[in-house]
């Protein structure tokens, strides 16, 4: 599942991605219902440095101890539980806002 969309008619008459999550439906722009998905790789510069994110003090310490222990695993392995991860806990987060 890819975690990030934009609206290709917004990108068409303004020249700027407008983002959204996987789950959104259509742009809140102009309506349109093709939200393309948007590779990560292509903006990665986008992305604080992991050092960056460590070095942060508003970045929590949950966050800090998976990253530095992530980054003495095999980048694939970790990469790949991390996407197990976010998506469990989208998932999780989607269950309690129905609930509510």
């Amino acid at each position: 599942m890819n975690p990030v969309r934009y609206c290709p008619d917004c990108l068409k008459t303004t020249g700027k991605f407008i983002y959204y999550a996987a789950q959104q439906g259509e742009c809140a722009v102009c309506g349109c219902l093709q939200l393309e998905p948007l590779p990560l790789t292509e903006h990665d510069g986008d992305l604080p440095s992991e050092e960056q994110v460590i070095a942060d003090p508003a970045t929590s310490f949950w966050l800090k101890r998976t990253l530095v222990s992530a980054l003495t695993r095999d980048p694939v392995d970790a990469a790949n539980d991390a996407e197990v991860l976010a998506r469990l806990l989208d998932r999780r987060c989607h269950q309690i806002l129905d609930e509510s």
